[in-house]
């Protein structure tokens, strides 16, 4: 499965393929002095012009559901110690809507350092597993 890595940074984002290791990256005005996320709007449309680029929609694919990735997005400043609720859930809003609903097992990490491709995979694949397992419970 293809994991599509989104980096979010204060008004800025950077997404990667980590299949292909295309990477793309854009700038808006999206966030304040307090909130990563201010304009919920704005950071989706940039996701959303990113996510295009890297994953562009295809009517055909979307017949045989092979237009689905999974998508990790990762808050990499404005998250001294640790995201709240409240955080976790616009985030993971913004980039699910950012990417039309073609994201399978989104999901939203925090912390200063950008992960390897390998450890997108990892991380990715964990927290998979752990929401599996939650609705097994």
């Amino acid at each position: 499965m293809v994991i599509l890595y989104v980096q979010l940074y204060k008004n800025r984002v950077v997404v990667r393929n980590t299949t292909t290791q295309q990477e793309v990256s854009g700038f808006r005005t999206f966030s304040n002095q307090r909130l990563l996320i201010a304009e919920f709007f704005e950071a989706e449309k940039l996701i959303q012009d990113l996510v295009d680029q890297l994953m562009p929609r295809s009517k055909w694919r979307q017949l045989f559901w092979r237009n689905s990735f999974g998508l990790l997005a990762h808050a990499l400043e404005m998250n001294e110690g640790g995201l709240s609720q409240v955080e976790e859930r616009a985030i993971l809003e913004v980039t699910f809507g950012a990417a039309d609903g073609r994201a399978k097992y989104p999901q939203v990490i925090s912390g200063k350092v950008p992960l390897s491709d390998a450890g997108v995979r990892s991380t990715f694949l964990q927290g998979e597993t752990d929401f599996r397992n939650s609705r097994h419970s």
